[in-house]
């Protein structure tokens, strides 16, 4: 193997290294359920600090997910009824409403049966909650709620992921393995 034989070998894993470490630029999920039959709570009014009279006993859906880019998210919700949608950071506790609230939202720009919320600031890595419920007491049935942002969404709780190899270490490896095939081809010469 000669010299530019390797060098176009080790061109092409460095910049496969860095194609495989750049972070996507957009993010978009969608989900579908319901708060039929799901637990009760008294639920803000809008981001605090008041709890509401009328929706005192609504029945929610929660679901947890995270972002791996910190970056400006949007949230949108469209309900088969009149709901209500609410933002929690780090933890949720059904009891304890105005802890940890982000943001919550009635009618969003579509009206009664949306609710949503632009612009919001996440963090990568923390653990988030999206609370889907009701405006009043009674109010139940089926939504599908969709969060788009600056990088990949993922339902789910937060869990422990291994960093990816940096590109540094890619870089020593090819390096290593591009001088072994030098020093194969001079023997090889000889």
């Amino acid at each position: 193997m000669k010299f530019t034989q390797v060098a176009q070998i080790a061109s092409a894993a460095v910049a496969l290294s860095f194609a495989a470490t750049m972070p996507s630029m957009a993010g978009t999920i969608s989900y579908s359920d319901t708060n039929v039959g799901g637990p009760t709570w008294q639920r803000p009014v809008g981001s605090g600090p008041n709890l509401s009279g009328i929706g005192s006993n609504v029945n929610y859906h929660l679901q947890s997910f995270f972002v791996d880019t910190t970056g400006s998210y949007d949230f949108f919700s469209s309900q088969s009824y009149d709901g209500y949608l609410h933002l929690y950071e780090s933890s949720f506790d059904p009891l304890d409403q105005l802890t940890n609230l982000v943001v919550g939202d009635d009618d969003f720009t579509g009206g009664i049966g949306t609710s949503g919320f632009d612009d919001i600031s996440l963090t990568a890595g923390l653990q988030y909650f999206l609370v889907t419920s009701a405006f009043a007491n009674g109010r139940t049935g089926t939504f599908t709620n969709t969060i788009t942002g600056e990088g990949d969404i993922t339902l789910g709780d937060v869990t422990s992921v291994p960093e990816p190899a940096s590109v540094l270490g890619l870089l020593a490896i090819g390096a290593m393995g591009a001088g072994s095939a030098l020093k194969r081809n001079k023997k090889g010469d000889a």
